[in-house]
C-alpha cells in the first residue's frame, strides 16, 4: 500500500465512528420496524460514508491549524505531508458522492435527510462558516450531525410515518451525542484556549461543561433505559449479550484508570467498549435470525 493509500485511509478516520454509526443505525431501523436485509445494509453504508466525509473534511479544512499544533500534527494525514490537501478534497468529495448514491437507493425522504447531513457535515468545518466554532450551536448540530442523521435515513428506510417507536431512542441518542461533542470539547479544553477556540465547553468554562455534558449524559440514559425496557425496543437476549460483551471489553480500561481522579479520563473509558458492545450485540441481534431463516435451521 502506497503512501498516498494509506493518507487517503488514515483520513477517514474510520475506527473513530465505525461503532457508534451501526448502534445509531440499527436503532433507527428498529424503531422504523425494519429487518435485516438490503436496506439495513445500505442505510449503514450510506451513513459511514456520510459520516466519513464530515471527518475526512474536517481534517483538510483544520490542516494548517493542525500543522502547528503538536497534539494533532501526525493525525492529520494533510498536516504530515503524506497526501496533498487537493487529493483530500478529491477523496472527500467522492466519498460524499458515494454517500449520496447510497441513500437515493433507500427511497425520497432517506435521500433529503442524506443530502442535509452532507451539507451539514461540511458546513460544520468550512473556513467561512465553521459552525463547530459557534458555541450551543455546535452541540445542536453535532448531535444531528453524529447521531440524528444517521438515525433518520435508517428509520424512514421503513417507513415513512412517525410511530410510538421513534422519539425516545432518538432522544436517547442526541443527548449522549451532545454530551459526547462536551466531553471532546473538555478534553482539549486547554489546548482550545491557546488558540482562541470559541466553542461551547470555553464559552462555559471548565466546571459549567461538566455540568451540563452530566446533566446531557443523564437525560440520554434515561431514554435509553426508557427505549429499552419500556418500550423494549431490543430483545432481551441482545441485551444480556450486549452487557456481557460490555463487562469483558471494560476491565481492562477501567484497570488503566482506577487510580485516576479525573472524571473525563474515567468516564472516555467506557466509551469505545460500550460503543462496541453494543454494536457487536444489535448487529448479531438483527443478522442472527436472518442468517438462521436463511441458512434453514430450525
Amino acid at each position: 500500500m502506497n503512501q498516498t493509500v494509506k493518507g487517503i485511509v488514515k483520513l477517514t478516520r474510520f475506527d473513530e465512528y465505525v461503532w457508534f454509526v451501526i448502534v445509531t443505525t440499527a436503532l433507527g431501523a428498529a424503531a422504523g420496524g425494519g429487518t435485516f436485509g438490503w436496506q439495513w445494509i445500505v442505510a449503514l453504508l450510506a451513513n459511514w460514508t456520510a459520516v466519513g466525509f464530515a471527518f475526512m473534511i474536517n481534517d483538510v479544512e483544520d490542516a494548517d491549524d493542525d500543522a502547528i499544533n503538536p497534539a494533532k500534527i501526525n493525525r492529520n494525514p494533510i498536516s504530515c505531508r503524506m497526501i496533498s490537501p487537493r487529493v483530500g478534497y478529491i477523496a472527500s468529495y467522492t466519498t460524499l458522492l458515494i454517500s449520496a448514491l447510497l441513500y437515493a437507493l433507500l427511497g425520497t425522504i432517506p435521500f433529503i435527510i442524506g443530502i442535509i447531513s452532507l451539507i451539514v457535515g461540511f458546513l460544520y468545518s468550512w473556513r467561512r462558516v465553521r459552525i463547530k466554532s459557534m458555541p450551543f450551536v455546535d452541540l445542536i448540530v453535532h448531535c444531528m450531525m453524529l447521531a440524528g442523521f444517521q438515525y433518520l435515513p435508517a428509520y424512514f428506510a421503513y417507513t415513512s410515518a412517525i410511530n410510538s417507536n421513534f422519539w425516545w431512542p432518538f432522544l436517547a441518542i442526541t443527548s449522549i451525542s451532545m454530551y459526547g461533542e462536551l466531553f471532546n470539547e473538555l478534553r482539549d479544553l486547554e489546548g482550545d484556549l491557546k488558540a482562541g477556540v470559541k466553542h461551547t465547553a470555553a464559552v462555559l468554562g471548565e466546571r459549567d461543561s461538566k455540568l451540563l455534558a452530566n446533566i446531557l449524559l443523564g437525560i440520554g440514559i434515561v431514554a435509553l433505559f426508557i427505549t429499552l425496557f419500556v418500550v423494549q425496543l431490543i430483545p432481551w437476549w441482545v441485551l444480556i449479550l450486549m452487557a456481557v460483551i460490555a463487562a469483558i471489553l471494560i476491565v481492562p480500561p477501567l484497570l488503566r484508570v482506577k487510580r485516576s481522579q479525573d472524571m473525563v479520563q474515567f468516564q472516555g473509558s467506557f466509551q469505545v467498549p460500550v460503543q462496541i458492545a453494543a454494536a457487536l450485540a444489535m448487529t448479531i441481534g438483527v443478522a442472527g435470525p436472518w442468517i438462521i431463516s436463511l441458512l434453514g435451521i430450525q
